[in-house]
């Protein structure tokens, strides 16, 4: 964690001591860390590793905020920003393991008490109000929310999630149908029609144990 922490500070330095926009700063990971995580496809492992990347952010800040020094409220609020993406980072991962029915169910628990320390956290540096905290008061409310529906997400049972998951990727589907152009509308419906009878047609080509003219609830089945 303390090697991660240097890291940040480094990049921040380089960025003030240059004067110009710090290197990534439309990323919210650093190389290191997307080379972590390309190390690590085991959801857990992916998760775990979020974890400790939204963990290094919020120390970065308390420690910024315990030193008054010229351009902390910008560093903060680059800090606070980074963390919410990558909390929604964390729902991201799993609602794409829920899609492609992974099993997150072991994961779920470690990321849950994560957030519920974040969210003490986050807590603790809202209710000590800096001369500075207007550049970075939007973002730690934001933030705050974040972390607050990440937890409730978490709590959720999974088959409600990915139901709902469904349902919001069925809509996104009709709407981008809706948004094309007549004759590109008919090739996703005939390519999606094609599709569906292909998998129709493997569902009935599956080799059955039964015998010949025995059906499902027959006796001895």
């Amino acid at each position: 964690m303390r090697l991660g922490l240097l890291v940040l500070a480094m990049v921040w330095a380089a960025g003030a001591a240059s004067g110009q926009e710090l290197p990534g700063s439309r990323e919210f990971l650093t190389d290191y860390e997307i080379d972590v995580l390309r190390e690590r496809q085991d959801i857990k492992l992916r998760l775990e590793a979020y974890s400790k990347f939204a963990a290094l952010r919020l120390e970065l800040v308390e420690q910024l905020l315990a030193k008054p020094e010229p351009g902390r409220g910008a560093k903060v609020h680059r800090s606070l920003s980074e963390y919410s993406s990558i909390i929604e980072a964390i729902d991201d991962v799993i609602d794409d393991a829920l899609l492609r029915n992974r099993d997150v169910s072991k994961a779920l628990s470690g990321v849950l008490e994560a957030e519920q320390r974040f969210a003490a956290r986050l807590a603790r540096i809202a209710g000590e109000p800096q001369d500075d905290a207007w550049r970075y008061q939007f973002v730690l409310e934001d933030a705050i929310d974040i972390t607050r529906d990440s937890a409730e997400l978490l709590a959720e049972d999974l088959g409600a999630r990915k139901g709902k998951l469904l349902v919001d990727e069925e809509q996104q589907r009709r709407r981008n149908l809706e948004s094309m152009a007549p004759e590109r509308r008919k090739e996703e419906q005939r390519a999606a029609q094609k599709e569906a009878d292909e998998e129709a047609e493997r569902d009935r080509k599956r080799p059955s144990l039964l015998r010949p003219g025995e059906k499902l609830g027959s006796k001895g089945r």
